[in-house]
């Protein structure tokens, strides 16, 4: 996440939820989390994946931020499940909004998942929760450019290759599928809720979920940033990449069955 300011409209239209699965954080993330509020009015989610006593303060600090509200894992379960321990809650507190006449809100929720590591920028999430605007019910990706100097070989060999095996095992391109920025609407939290998954493999799950239901996958160029040769990520590119592949290999012959459908109503949906 980048520091600079960049400032969404004056009105929200719609609220806007932003969540970021953290383990064992940089002691910037407060000053980081500070940027994403300033550039956009949002409820900030921040969940705590089991980092230890050691990080307390980070999160403290961040806590301490209007807006911001930690949710605390006691052991480390997995970016996938730090996600969904954020949806959940997110989904039983539009649940338990009412309107004046009894009815749940009619007003749709934007949702923003970003990484902690600080390889985001500020103003592709806000250009991410853009087009989640302008595409209601649509899963919008923040596609890094991988053709770049600074991108690390494993990077840009491992997400080439995921990506290929994707377009085989769904018959959709996408050109980023392990990116960790990615907007919708909380018509898509039921999805995400059910969707399979603990770690990273989860985020695949999702894409391929969303290509068995016929929910428009959409991608948006963003900033390709590699601090420390991505030193501070936690993906591990051996285990987790297996992982990754294994979940495109089972999933792959139900995939082939319903892309051709898919594909379909997203070219309908994208008119």
């Amino acid at each position: 996440m980048d520091p600079t300011t960049v400032r969404s409209k004056e009105k929200e239209k719609e609220p806007v939820c932003v969540i970021i699965p953290a383990f064992r954080p940089e002691p910037d993330l407060p000053e980081r989390i500070r940027a994403v509020i300033r550039a956009t009015p949002c409820q900030m989610l921040l969940v705590d994946d089991g980092s230890g006593p050691q990080y307390r303060m980070a999160f403290d600090r961040a806590e301490d931020l209007p807006g911001c509200q930690v949710l605390r894992h006691r052991k480390n379960r997995g970016k996938g499940r730090a996600l969904k321990t954020a949806f959940a809650f997110l989904q039983k507190q539009i649940l338990e909004v009412e309107e004046p006449d009894g009815s749940l809100p009619r007003k749709r929720t934007r949702i923003l998942c970003m990484d902690c590591d600080g390889q985001h920028l500020v103003a592709d999430g806000v250009n991410l929760l853009n087009a989640a605007e302008k595409y209601p019910g649509s899963l919008i990706l923040g596609a890094r450019d991988f053709t770049g100097r600074q991108t690390p070989l494993r990077s840009r060999l491992g997400n080439r290759i995921i990506s290929r095996i994707f377009y085989h095992a769904a018959g959709i391109w996408l050109p980023d599928t392990q990116t960790g920025l990615r907007a919708f609407d909380n018509s898509l939290l039921p999805l995400m809720l059910r969707t399979p998954g603990e770690g990273y493999a989860y985020e695949m799950e999702v894409l391929i979920a969303c290509v068995r239901e016929g929910v428009p996958v959409r991608s948006r160029n963003i900033s390709t940033i590699y601090i420390n040769a991505n030193a501070g990520s936690h993906f591990h590119p051996v285990r987790d990449s297996l992982q990754v592949l294994a979940v495109c290999a089972r999933r792959s012959r139900r995939c082939r069955k319903c892309s051709g459908r898919s594909r379909k109503r997203n070219e309908e949906k994208k008119r």
